[in-house]
């Protein structure tokens, strides 16, 4: 049995409709049906709320469904790579503002798309930090 049908079967045991649950897990009704449907896929913390709120374990909901593992894994490689990107886009500036210090020479163009995609990779980093402490 896949997720989606764990939480369908469960939340019919516990005689809620979706929007109970919704309201329960802090998430849409959309959302719960995705699940139910497999046309989308819990994250972490709301795999998390599911198992406090059944009293499953999280092996009962994860193991079984190689999919939920397939984009938990997913998710944390995309998080520890958009912290690779931001190191990686502080240390280019680094360097020019080395160059213009030291050699008093402007790469004015360089540092414009540093400076585009630091400020990028932030807003991603910070809205999905700022969502998952919402989520909690």
């Amino acid at each position: 049995m896949n997720l989606g049908e764990k939480i369908k079967e469960r939340r019919k045991q516990a005689g809620l409709s979706q929007e109970q649950l919704a309201e329960r897990l802090n998430v849409s009704r959309q959302a719960i049906t995705k699940w139910e449907t497999n046309k989308g896929i819990p994250d972490i913390a709301n795999i998390i709320a599911i198992s406090d709120e059944f009293g499953l374990s999280l092996d009962e909901l994860i193991k079984d469904d190689v999919a939920v593992k397939k984009k938990i894994i997913t998710d944390s490689s995309a998080k520890k790579w958009h912290i690779l990107m931001i190191v990686y886009l502080v240390a280019i500036v680094a360097y020019i503002v080395y160059f213009v210090i030291c050699h008093k020479i402007l790469m004015i163009g360089f540092l414009v798309a540093t400076l585009f995609m630091l400020f990028f990779e932030l807003r991603i980093f910070i809205r999905e930090k700022i969502y998952r402490q919402h989520k909690e």
